[in-house]
């Protein structure tokens, strides 16, 4: 088995308390020792990578992330209409890409080829192709059960509640191994102007999605922009509430009262992609900077009441693309008020906790999985320099170097 001795680093752990100085060392897939000086005869036959007085991190997490949307720093798609065989290997380029900028865990916020996201799933897994950890997602079930990448939103008004079809898309969906199914329980307004705020299932298909989730084990995540689509969700235990725009005081008490239970993933990046990058002013009807000014207010008010908000910004449109990811990081000290130590916990010790491995990843501890990233620098000091990938010197997945140091 190798063995990685990591020296002359400060190790900020992911628990919230303040970097200390210390040796790391790497038996396999876990850590073995976090101390002061590792004894001789541990050091032995250990390859050393010297930190140079860096900063080391456990391995950062993707709350909402889209290895399928086309884009990344490296390519640009703005179509999003390839074949099938190319958004495969798009999908695994994205993965690569996620672990260059020291991403080694995603959450995913859902896919139009579930296949395909959870073939990349096992061949990340088994480390011949390099990519995240990664939780594999249904495609977004939207109002009637549109087909994948077809969402008109018309809302419930008019049309009759089908609890079996919902109850019925969950199965499927289960039955093609993924780990989360996603529901856009309220409208978009950047797809379909107007429609962030109508609700788009009934609490009764709801309630059936949720009894088929329990059923064949799968966690539900909900898109959730509208005041009313967060409660359904909060009601019916959905795990991962996406965005919680426009949540009201009784949607903030139902989320207070299951933050043992749930995480919330509010999506800066996209948002600031939407007012600053995506070229040209947006429509009225689009609500970017009504949805800005919302999540602004809301998210402190999440936090002051002990909610888990994890980063994951929609990562992967031709304006926002995969790679920038870690720019949500910077936005939650810049527009949530969070401190760079509390954005890096967000993205390291609860990051862990989403992806469900919450006692044996997100943490720089003995026994933990051996995922880390070596920063050239202080990203408590300034946190955006995370975002430059020359800066993180080495990266590690499952004890595997990913990328080491010169």
């Amino acid at each position: 088995m190798t063995r990685t001795l990591f020296t002359d680093v400060r190790v900020f752990d992911g628990s919230g308390r303040d970097p200390f100085p210390a040796e790391v060392l790497v038996d396999g897939n876990r850590i073995t020792a976090v101390t002061d000086r590792l004894p001789r005869h541990l050091r032995a036959d250990a390859r050393v990578i010297d930190g140079a007085g860096g900063t080391l991190l456990p391995g950062l997490v993707d709350a909402h992330a889209h290895l399928g949307f086309g884009s990344t720093v490296e390519h640009r798609s703005p179509r999003r209409d390839e074949l099938d065989a190319e958004k495969a290997l798009l999908v695994a380029h994205a993965g690569r890409v996620l672990l260059d900028h020291g991403i080694t865990s995603a959450y995913s916020g859902g896919n139009r080829l579930p296949r395909t996201e959870t073939a990349a799933r096992k061949a990340f897994a088994e480390g011949w192709m390099p990519g995240p950890r990664l939780k594999a997602a249904s495609w977004e079930g939207s109002a009637g059960m549109v087909e994948p990448g077809v969402y008109d939103f018309p809302g419930i008004d008019g049309r009759a509640s089908d609890p079996e079809s919902v109850s019925r898309f969950v199965t499927e969906m289960a039955e093609l191994d993924v780990d989360i199914v996603k529901l856009s329980l309220s409208g978009e307004s950047a797809v379909v102007q107007g429609t962030s705020r109508i609700v788009q299932f009934t609490d009764e298909e709801v309630a059936a999605a949720a009894r088929a989730a329990d059923q064949h084990g799968v966690w539900l995540t909900a898109h959730a922009h509208a005041a009313d689509s967060i409660k359904t969700a909060v009601r019916h235990g959905i795990r991962a509430v996406y965005h919680c725009t426009f949540a009201d005081e009784e949607a903030l008490d139902l989320l207070e009262a299951a933050r043992d239970r749930l995480f919330v993933a509010p999506t800066p990046g996209i948002i600031h992609a939407n007012l600053h990058e995506a070229g040209g002013e947006p429509e009225p009807g689009m609500e970017v900077e009504a949805t800005a000014a919302a999540v602004r207010q809301v998210v402190p008010e999440l936090v002051r009441r002990g909610i888990r908000v994890l980063p994951g910004g929609d990562y992967g449109f031709a304006w926002n693309p995969v790679g920038r990811n870690l720019k949500d990081l910077e936005l939650f000290v810049d527009w949530f008020g969070f401190t760079p130590a509390q954005a890096l916990r967000a993205a390291t010790f609860h990051g862990g906790q989403i992806m469900g491995m919450g006692d044996e990843l997100g943490l720089i501890r003995e026994g933990f999985l051996a995922d880390l990233v070596l920063v050239d620098g202080d990203p408590l000091a300034d946190i955006a320099l995370l975002q430059d990938r020359h800066r993180l010197t080495a990266v590690m997945k499952d004890g595997r170097l990913h990328k080491a140091p010169a």
